[in-house]
């Protein structure tokens, strides 16, 4: 009984050249644009989604500014009215 002990893990197979490289045809000219279109309409969206994340602190601070300045007008009205009402009391 001559066996010799194997350290490899790798199964054998039948079908595999003794290389043991696989040989896998090469994708067809539609797959590959197929490819090409999926991975350009990726790529214009990724740069949509940044040019979006980016530029929305921009372009709403303007718009928190003057949220900001109407509340500040609206307390101002609100604050000379309690003083004039304060004042009318005091005076009566």
């Amino acid at each position: 009984m001559n066996q010799t002990p194997s350290h490899s893990q790798t199964p054998e197979f039948g079908h595999i050249p003794s290389t043991g490289i696989l040989y896998q045809q090469p994708p067809s000219s539609e797959q590959i644009a197929r490819a090409n279109k999926r991975n350009k309409l990726k790529a214009f969206m990724r740069d949509v989604i940044a040019v979006v994340v980016f530029s929305s602190p921009i372009l709403a601070t303007p718009f928190a500014v003057r949220s900001c300045s109407d509340d500040v007008d609206r307390q101002a009205v609100q604050a000379v009215k309690f003083q004039m009402e304060a004042n009318h009391e005091r005076s009566n």
